[in-house]
């Protein structure tokens, strides 16, 4: 009986820990989050998994939901800010997504760093990550777009102020977003 249980406990503790191919990319660690609450937007299309301690609000229209959550704990420049919304329209990876993508970058004086078309809980997606300046702060953007079906796309952005841990809060949003569910 307790070689049983220790065995479940192994697996169940692997699996837990185990990178997903979207994390590895980014040479994140898998975090783990205490006192997860599921969160669902009010039109019932995706739900997430914030700390229960994060300040939450809900956005909804005719044509998207949105959950924009951050650790208001946390001084601007040490938390990570969580917009994700799911929009009800076409999206397309082609050079005229990336044009306009390209350009609202350009109009938010935003230099990109790095983006890229990939897989993402297997959907195709594109992500970019994005520099600038923004209330006098040193900004970072994370946008990650995920094709749900041929009506339908996940819009989440990950938004950090200032340099201080700059990658390790990038990482617990990207870690966030592996939690949602769509």
């Amino acid at each position: 009986m307790k070689f049983k249980t220790l065995l479940l406990f192994i697996i169940v503790f692997n699996s837990c820990s185990k990178k997903s191919e979207f994390i590895k990319g980014f040479n994140c660690d898998v975090e783990t989050f205490s006192n997860l609450e599921r969160i669902e937007d009010v039109k019932n299309l995706f739900s997430v998994y914030y700390p229960d301690h994060w300040k939450t609000n809900f956005y909804y229209d005719t044509h998207q939901s949105s959950i924009f959550t951050a650790d208001t704990t946390k001084q601007l420049k040490e938390t990570t800010l969580l917009d994700i919304t799911h929009i009800s329209n076409k999206i397309i990876f082609d050079a005229n997504f990336l044009k306009k993508f390209k350009s609202n970058l350009s109009e938010l004086q935003l230099t990109e760093i790095h983006a890229n078309k990939i897989i993402f809980k297997e959907k195709p997606s594109f992500y970019s990550e994005a520099t600038g300046m923004n209330n006098n702060f040193k900004y970072y953007v994370f946008n990650l777009f995920i094709k749900l079906d041929e009506n339908n796309y996940i819009h989440s952005k990950i938004e950090v102020y200032g340099d201080v841990m700059r990658e390790e809060r990038i990482c617990k949003g990207i870690n966030l977003l592996e939690k949602t569910i769509f």
